[in-house]
């Protein structure tokens, strides 16, 4: 298991920052998106900007409360660590086209049985495109990761191997999402059930390819810029409910082979390793 490079034995709050951030996310969906948008009817814009405060709450929580969660280290030298690793152009462009394409790949093979043009799936809406990317970029993608791929990966990998950790950190990023299933989606009928199980099935997937990227970079742009490429597409996309069947599929898939490669590579190294030593 890859040292996480801190100097004291872990002191493990991370059922309290769980708790913690179910609980604020939950109450800022109520209190403060239900408000702007039942009460207030803010315009799209403004709606986005009061998601994406809300997207924010685990890296806030996690600097704020600092000392209630990882008392044996400062925030900073915590911080630094998460982004220590060298990024390199290539992988990191990687790391965004994985989610990206499978999204895409979702959308053409969705388009192929519906008969419609791949196109045809796609909305602008009623923000500027360069705004939406922006904004799109600095939601989720930047406000989560801190506090998930973090905070708790570490804390995680202190306790289990690497596919244990990724599937638990996945269920936890995942049903912090669950409020949303029930207030933010379409699918409210027999859908929702596939809709369900493919959030469940992919946010736990996508975990667990942002930590193979982790592990071997050390850097949390790898894991922002997976998160953005799954997300950007999202923002134009209007797709019924087979399109989340396709992706949970294709996920399933490749999410096992991406394993594979994984174990390989670290039974790959280990040898080499110990066979030079």
């Amino acid at each position: 298991m890859a040292s996480t490079g801190r100097t004291k034995p872990t002191t493990s709050n991370l059922k309290k920052y769980i708790i913690s951030s179910y609980i604020l996310v939950w109450a800022l969906i109520i209190f403060v998106a239900g408000p702007a948008s039942l009460l207030f009817h803010a315009p799209p814009v403004v709606m986005w900007i009061v998601r994406n405060l809300i997207a924010w709450s685990p890296t806030y929580l996690l600097l704020i409360g600092w000392r209630h969660f990882r008392p044996d280290e400062t925030r900073m030298t915590f911080v630094k660590r998460c982004f220590s690793g060298k990024v390199k152009a290539l992988p990191l462009l990687a790391s965004f086209a994985l989610t990206f394409g499978i999204s895409v790949l979702s959308l053409l093979l969705c388009a192929a049985v519906e008969g419609r043009a791949a196109l045809s799936y796609i909305s602008l809406g009623e923000v500027a495109l360069p705004l939406s990317i922006f904004l799109s970029f600095t939601s989720g993608p930047t406000g989560e990761e801190l506090g998930w791929r973090g905070f708790m990966r570490e804390e995680l990998n202190e306790k289990y191997g690497f596919l244990r950790s990724a599937v638990c950190q996945g269920l936890v990023w995942c049903f912090w999402h669950a409020l949303l299933w029930a207030v933010d989606s379409e699918f409210t009928d027999w859908r929702a059930a596939p809709y369900i199980i493919s959030n469940i099935v992919v946010i736990t997937s996508i975990t667990i390819l942002m930590n193979i990227f982790l592990e071997r970079h050390s850097n949390l742009l790898y894991a922002v810029m997976l998160h953005f490429g799954f997300n950007i597409i999202y923002v134009f996309l209007d797709a019924g409910i087979l399109f989340f069947v396709i992706l949970t599929v294709l996920y399933m898939v490749i999410t096992p082979i991406a394993v594979l490669i994984r174990n390989k590579m670290v039974d790959k190294t280990t040898f080499s390793s110990y066979y030079h030593k």
